[in-house]
Formats: structure tokens, sequence, C-alpha cells
């Protein structure tokens, strides 16, 4: 079972933590729990009372207001997340600022969704009385959903305002009984749901979609990572085995999956990465051509000459003074 901390805070803030393991306390950085209400501001005379649960890339928050508040709320610094708030009660009135302009707003019902993205510097202003739900999620973890389903990462999470999306009020009410009873609730069903809500945001407010099937073609993970290693290992004579191992796929499979993705054999695209990269230095540096040949991967300043030449249609040395003409 959960253990539950309660720890009181200035503001008559109250935060029912479950806790999920034994490592040492992280000071929390994000805009969620007694961190997020005290954005808000509230005063003796109007408490907010926080309960927070957190699981493995989402944090719930709830933020139960009976009073409203007096002030508009600090700026939240920007961070690369966002939250996504559900009300548990009708929001007959509030005031929105991102980037310090004022937003269009309106009455929000009872499982009305509505969405922050935090780098854009959010405040707002409540001045009547509030239940809600906070789900927040960061881009990083967004990001590696969209890889682990194959994706396209997510630009951005968006919802019509004041529309109701009886999804997430479903699930997320599920989390109720956890930020009252921790104690009570299973682990592993508290993870279910948390996976599936965020499901649920990347498809209804991301878009997310499985790909296009491409018969023998890399995943967009696959073609990603492959990148991104020949990319940071451009001066190393990589091998087409720990390519396919990063991709889990066999070698043969994984270079036709990747000429048919691309384009181009991977040989062929790693040495069109590595002219570009010495174009960069030739045109950032004064570096001698053998010390830029080494640096991005040939095998001496012939092999650069060859290959550069036949690319771009111009030897290294000409292109170089041409560009200084």
């Amino acid at each position: 079972m959960l253990d539950m901390i309660e720890t009181p805070h200035v503001g008559n803030f109250v935060d029912f933590r479950p806790t999920m393991s034994r490592r040492p306390a992280k000071v929390d950085e994000g805009a969620f729990g007694t961190r997020m209400a005290a954005h808000l501001q509230p005063d003796a005379a109007h408490p907010i009372e926080v309960q927070m649960v957190r699981k493995p890339r989402l944090v719930v928050t709830r933020l139960l207001c009976d009073t409203g508040l007096t002030q508009i709320s600090t700026p939240i610094p920007a961070q690369q997340a966002f939250v996504i708030s559900l009300q548990l009660r009708d929001l007959p009135f509030h005031e929105l600022w991102l980037d310090g302009r004022r937003q269009p707003t309106g009455p929000y019902p009872k499982g009305a969704v509505s969405i922050l993205d935090l780098e854009q510097n959010p405040a707002v202003f409540l001045p009547t009385p509030f239940d809600m739900l906070q789900f927040y999620l960061a881009r990083a973890d967004l990001d590696e959903l969209s890889d682990d389903c194959g994706c396209r990462r997510i630009e951005t999470l968006s919802w019509p305002r004041g529309e109701v999306d009886p999804i997430t009020d479903h699930i997320g009410r599920t989390f109720l009984p956890a930020l009252e009873q921790p104690e009570q609730m299973s682990r592993l069903f508290l993870d279910h749901a948390a996976q599936a809500l965020k499901t649920h945001f990347a498809h209804a407010y991301g878009q997310m979609r499985p790909p296009q099937c491409i018969r023998g073609g890399l995943a967009p993970w696959q073609e990603r990572r492959s990148k991104e290693l020949m990319n940071a290992r451009i001066e190393e004579d990589i091998s087409l085995a720990e390519l396919a191992s990063e991709c889990r796929l066999s070698r043969s499979y994984f270079a036709r999956a990747f000429k048919q993705t691309t384009g181009e054999a991977p040989h062929r695209w790693l040495m069109r990465r590595r002219v570009e990269t010495a174009k960069r230095m030739l045109l950032q540096s004064d570096l001698p051509l053998s010390e830029i040949a080494l640096a991005v991967g040939f095998a001496d300043q012939s092999h650069l000459t060859k290959v550069f030449s036949k690319t771009v249609g111009a030897t290294p040395g000409a292109w170089r003074r041409g560009l200084k003409q």
C-alpha cells in the first residue's frame, strides 16, 4: 500500500503526497503541487487545499479553494511542460495571460479541460471558487511517449476552449481516491491509469497518430536513433552492425530499411553528412585540410578531397578559396 505524508505549508496548504519509492527526496522544480498553489497567491482568508500524487512521467494535483482569490497569480517561470486542467466544478469566470498578453476566456463547466503551455509564462486570475485536477506533463516525457509508439513527436497540445472531455473527466476522477486515501490505492492501478491518461492526451490534444506503414522501412524512432548515432560519432568508423543493433534489426534488414526510408544507403548518408560538416569547418576555421579530414571521419586528406569533389563539384581547397574571394 502507499504511505501518506501530510505536510503543513504556509497559507494553509495541505500536501498529501504518496511516497512511491525510498529514493532520497528531490527538490520539485515543476509547476505542480504546493509550488503551483503558491503561484496563485492565496492568503489566510483565501486558502487553497492542495493534494498531489506523483506517478512516473505524470504528476496529478488537486487545487481546491472555496472562496476564490483576490490577486492575479505570479507568472509561472517558463519550463518545457504542459499543465492539463480538469474542472471538478463549474468555473464561471477567470482571466488568463500568456507571455504578458491577455487571452480570450469564458465559463468552464464541470468536466471541461484547459491546457497551459508552460513555455508561455502563464498567469491567471481565479476570483470565484474552484476545484480542479491538474496534470503536469513534461515535454521530454511526451517525446518519449511518441518515440515508444513510433510516432512523430508532438509539437503542442490544444483543446477547444470551455469544452468538456468525457474521457479525461472519467479517467482523471479515478485519481481522486488516491489523492484522498492513498494508502488504499493499488500502485499498479494508478500506473495503468496514468499511462492511459498520457496516451489520451497525446492522441486527443496532440494529434498523435500511428505512423503510416512503410513496408520494409524504418520506424520513426529507428530513423532518428540511427542518424543521431552517426552524427554523434561522425569521426569514427561506425559499423553497420552497431547501427542495426541500436534499431534492434539485423544488418541486412536495417540496410534495406534505411535506404527505403531515406533514399540513401547508410554509408552514402554518412558521407554526405561528413561533407556537410567539412564545409562548415572550412567556412568557420583556418584548420588545414588534413586535420579537417580526420575530424570528420575521412582516412586522410586525399579521401576527403575525392568524396568532397564528387559531392560538391570542387575540391575542398578550391571551395574554401572561392568563399574568400
